[in-house]
């Protein structure tokens, strides 16, 4: 449980911080893209428009400047698109090549294509950066300019944001890590001195409950029988039950350990039932048993013992005279199902999980009159889990379904 406690304490702080880091790099490369491709665009905006402004360039019904009138950087041949180095412009129509400039080669056409049909206006593809501008409603003017070093200088920006996210991320989980285990040590000191408490009190409790019991027995024999003294012995072991459960549930979270061993299931399970068959009987129930032969399984035949045995007496307990038992134990690939149904009201969905939790009844008024604690279902949950398997519980078709999924890996 500690352990489930620190990796999700670990993993949302993972998660949480991760996200923050992967936002923030995502937002500064955006940044940089815009950045690297303004101010390309920026450029070739003023090739354009000193461009536009020279005299051969002017549209037809637009008089020329008078000569004073004309700035002297229109006159400038280094600004004219058709003699700036690396810079291309290219004019479609229809999808149809309208006006280039002189330098534009098949290269640049077959850039020009392609970004003649993208939906962004701006960008860079391969080492030349683009503009398309729409000219009146079926033409557009692209113009694109080889600028190889801006382009890589981007490039290396992206791998080395990249490089210190993924460094972030790495140093987040080490953070992450620590505080997780500074979180959880209170709780587990905590939980920690709590099972050592129950096991010591367990302990402590079985040797005056020997000594109950034993005179119990003995008063019995002098005096006959009396109902007091059914009372005292019933109780006895009542609380003999409560304080082996509590011992088993001490047991199982100190060690957790498997004594792995190879057994055949079907019989376990078999014989485990047949303890069961005088109490089916005396509360009239039918049992119906559909158990593969030959399962083999490697795990401890005790625990898988005590599961069995839990489930068919939560079973017993919940289903009405002439109703039915069924236990099915079948391979699924490479893991066993052994399911435990009976007939009987099912359990409410919100309650479905913790009916597995310890001291959980779903109907407390019958489970106190009845001396049962809700440890039942806790114990058997925690051996399928050491074992990495998964307990689970449905209802429909009028009965209530335990399902143990173990690998027989």
């Amino acid at each position: 449980m500690i352990n489930k406690l620190q990796k999700r304490i670990l993993w949302v702080i993972q998660i949480s911080l991760t996200l923050i880091i992967l936002g923030v790099v995502a937002i500064y490369v955006n940044l940089s893209y815009k950045n690297t491709i303004s101010s390309s665009t920026m450029f070739m905006d003023r090739i354009e428009v000193r461009d536009e402004g020279r005299p051969e360039n002017r549209p037809e019904d637009m008089p020329d400047a008078k000569p004073e009138e004309n700035p002297k950087e229109l006159d400038d041949p280094s600004m004219d698109i058709n003699t700036v180095d690396g810079v291309y412009k290219i004019s479609y129509s229809e999808s149809n090549i309208k006006r280039q400039s002189s330098n534009v080669t098949n290269e640049i056409i077959d850039i020009a294509n392609k970004v003649s049909n993208k939906k962004s206006e701006e960008g860079f593809i391969g080492k030349y950066i683009y503009k398309v501008r729409k000219v009146g409603n079926n033409e557009k003017e692209i113009t694109i300019m080889e600028n190889e070093s801006i382009i890589n200088s981007f490039k290396k920006t992206i791998i080395l944001t990249i490089v210190v996210g993924v460094l972030g991320i790495i140093a987040v989980y080490i953070i992450a890590r620590k505080i997780s285990n500074s979180i959880v040590k209170p709780v587990e000191e905590t939980f920690e001195k709590q099972k050592q408490f129950i096991s010591d009190a367990s302990h402590e409790l079985k040797t005056p409950l020997a000594v109950i019991e034993a005179n119990a027995d003995v008063l019995s024999d002098k005096v006959g029988e009396s109902k007091w003294i059914s009372y005292i012995q019933n109780e006895v072991q009542s609380m003999n039950k409560l304080v082996n459960d509590l011992l088993t549930l001490a047991k199982m979270e100190q060690s957790g350990k498997v004594q792995y061993q190879k057994f055949d299931l079907s019989k376990e399970v078999e014989m485990t039932a047949a303890v069961f068959e005088s109490m089916i009987y005396e509360k009239k129930i039918n049992l119906e048993s559909n158990i593969k032969e030959n399962v083999d399984f490697n795990g401890d035949k005790e625990d898988i013992k005590q599961v069995v045995s839990i489930l068919l007496d939560n079973a017993i307990k919940h289903t009405s005279e002439n109703n039915k038992i069924i236990i099915n134990l079948n391979k699924d690939k490479s893991d066993v199902v052994i399911e435990v149904k009976n007939q009987g009201n099912p359990i409410p969905d919100d309650e479905k999980e913790k009916i597995f939790e310890r001291f959980y009844r779903v109907d407390k008024a019958r489970s106190r009159s009845e001396k049962r604690y809700g440890l039942g279902l806790a114990i058997a949950k925690g051996i399928v889990e050491k074992y990495n398997g998964n307990i689970s519980v449905d209802c429909k078709n009028g009965y209530t379904s335990f399902i143990v999924r173990l690998s027989s890996k």
